[in-house]
């Protein structure tokens, strides 16, 4: 049976460039700087003491952009180096001023969502929520896809992660 396009496919597929873009302006703006800027920010408050290969493969960066972007970090005054687990790893710490700016990333990127969906009714936010739910529960493979997909978030404001419970249920933890 050949069923009409019901075009919720397309209109996810807008959807998402909208919110990846808004979310993508907003936190750009709170730190003068793209996206990777941000991003990394807020990985290195969620996992201190990540080391430089490991932020480059959360961010999808080459070696040399993964480098670059900490030597910026360190600049900004943001990030600093402190020994390893080994003695040829670094480990990353945000500043204070770099938690800071952290902050300031997921506080414009929480404004930018929250305008997304004023215009929604309290039933309906509690329907995406669901829906989000189970779109993303079973997207994640292993830890680096599932701190990729988790880059931005605040997880303070979603203690029960469906991502993560989803992750560990599948890795038997």
């Amino acid at each position: 049976m050949n069923l009409a396009e019901d075009g919720s496919a397309n209109l996810l597929g807008a959807l998402a460039l909208l919110v990846g873009s808004r979310m993508r302006a907003s936190v750009s703006s709170s730190v003068g700087a793209g996206g990777a800027f941000a991003e990394a920010l807020v990985v290195l408050k969620d996992q201190p003491g990540a080391t430089a290969e490991w932020l480059g493969q959360v961010l999808r960066l080459s070696q040399p952009g993964a480098a670059h972007l900490v030597r910026r970090l360190r600049e900004q005054g943001w990030v600093e180096r402190r020994a390893g687990a080994d003695a040829r790893s670094r480990a990353l710490h945000l500043t204070p001023e770099g938690a800071r700016a952290a902050d300031r990333v997921l506080q414009a990127r929480d404004q930018a969502l929250n305008a997304l969906l004023a215009p929604l009714p309290a039933e309906q936010r509690h329907q995406l929520a669901d829906i989000a739910r189970a779109l993303m529960r079973d997207e994640v493979t292993d830890a680096r896809s599932l701190a990729h997909l988790c880059r931005l978030c605040d997880r303070t404001r979603c203690p029960q992660c469906p991502v993560d419970a989803g992750f560990r249920e599948r890795s038997g933890d």
